[in-house]
């Protein structure tokens, strides 16, 4: 009885965790004449950011525009200084409600203090070797303007956005990085990612209208690493959501720094293994092992299972597995359901203080719920109530 009681009261703190943590954060407007107070009240806030930044030789643009970078960091298990493997600055206009996607080649020359070989003086060098920040400045001067907000998703965080959208996941994310085949390289495949991105507000945007319930959107937005409030993202969203930006996507204009000659090429995930096979029988004769891995699928992820599982009875911090979200890696559903379980069980064991263990297990436990995975949900609140017993 007694355990049940308790049961009852953690299913309470983690309702009470969602209606205060994320309903709350969006609970000020509803989307009318509130609309615009809202918008208004992100472009004071940018303004007031942007008045108090320090010195720059980049400027921000217009006062009705904001700027979002999103980078794609080439970082898996325990990468500390990930490169800027994808590169695309988001200009959004708060006021016309059109964007331009500016894209910017990974290999573009940046200048980069430390002694290098000459062929190592790029963009994605210049993140990993003298940090995110720094990337960031040499980003901001080849597109032109500063960010006022970053967003970052890594190899993991990439899949499991993949998988929120039905998407294959190994094969879509294969797509996205090739660039072999392609007589510019680099630049096609920063053009595909961009061409990718358009695709998906186009094809995908009404999602948020209906299917894409609030505890869905806040787990979409968990997946990114940014200094974006989500009542920000929520207020842009439903701002082109509004706006009907995907019944109009010549509205969503796709610009490259330098500029490169490219093509549109159009992600089908009807088509994708088909083409994946292609390209590698027309580039296994050309290419070393070290660009053309004949490893098996099952064969990579035994390779990611058994870090996992290493990792986790190691004894050692689990920290960086759940910043990574490493087990997002995993296809089987199942095998990922038992990792990201595990990697929660030990990670709160090693935290110190109940507000952590709440706060983790009940972000754990409302994800479970968006996803409809009853079971492991159920066990998150076991062991919420083992926690604090």
């Amino acid at each position: 009885m007694k355990r049940k009681l308790l049961l009852f009261f953690i299913a309470l703190i983690v309702i009470v965790v969602f209606v205060f943590g994320v309903s709350a954060i969006v609970q000020d407007w509803s989307w009318d004449d509130a609309q615009m107070k809202q918008i208004e009240s992100v472009l004071d806030e940018v303004s007031a950011t942007r008045l108090n930044s320090g010195e720059s030789d980049v400027d921000f643009g217009d006062s009705s525009q904001i700027n979002v970078l999103l980078l794609g960091l080439d970082a898996r298990q325990e990468d500390e200084d990930p490169h800027c493997d994808a590169i695309h600055m988001f200009t959004l206009d708060l006021v016309d409600w059109d964007m331009v996607i500016t894209t910017v080649p990974r290999g573009t020359y940046a200048y980069i203090p430390r002694q290098l070989e000459e062929t190592e003086y790029y963009l994605a060098n210049a993140c990993s070797y003298e940090g995110l920040e720094y990337g960031i400045d040499q980003i901001e001067k080849v597109v032109g303007v500063q960010a006022d907000y970053v967003a970052t998703v890594n190899f993991s965080q990439t899949l499991g956005i993949l998988r929120l959208f039905d998407l294959p996941t190994t094969e879509t994310l294969q797509w996205l990085r090739h660039r072999q085949s392609y007589q510019i390289g680099e630049p096609q495949r920063a053009h595909n990612q961009a061409v990718f991105i358009k695709d998906m507000i186009v094809d995908h945007l009404h999602k948020f209208e209906s299917g894409f319930t609030l505890p869905m959107q806040y787990l979409l937005y968990s997946f990114v690493d940014t200094d974006m409030d989500f009542a920000v993202v929520r207020a842009l969203l439903e701002g082109y959501i509004d706006a009907s930006i995907d019944e109009n996507p010549d509205n969503i204009k796709l610009v490259m720094r330098p500029y490169y000659e490219t093509v549109d090429y159009h992600y089908d995930p009807e088509t994708v293994e088909g083409q994946i096979e292609d390209w590698v029988d027309f580039l296994r004769p050309y290419l070393s092992s070290e660009d053309l891995s004949e490893l098996s699928l099952d064969e990579i992820q035994g390779s990611i299972i058994a870090y996992l599982s290493d990792s986790l009875t190691s004894g050692e911090s689990v920290e960086h597995i759940i910043e990574g979200k490493l087990w997002l890696q995993i296809e089987d559903g199942d095998t990922r359901e038992e990792l990201h379980y595990l990697a929660v069980e030990v990670y709160v064991g090693q935290l110190e203080g109940p507000d952590a263990i709440i706060d983790t297990l009940s972000l754990y436990i409302l994800e479970k719920e968006a996803l409809e995975l009853d079971d492991w949900a159920q066990r998150g609140k076991e062991l919420l109530v083992n926690m604090v017993e």
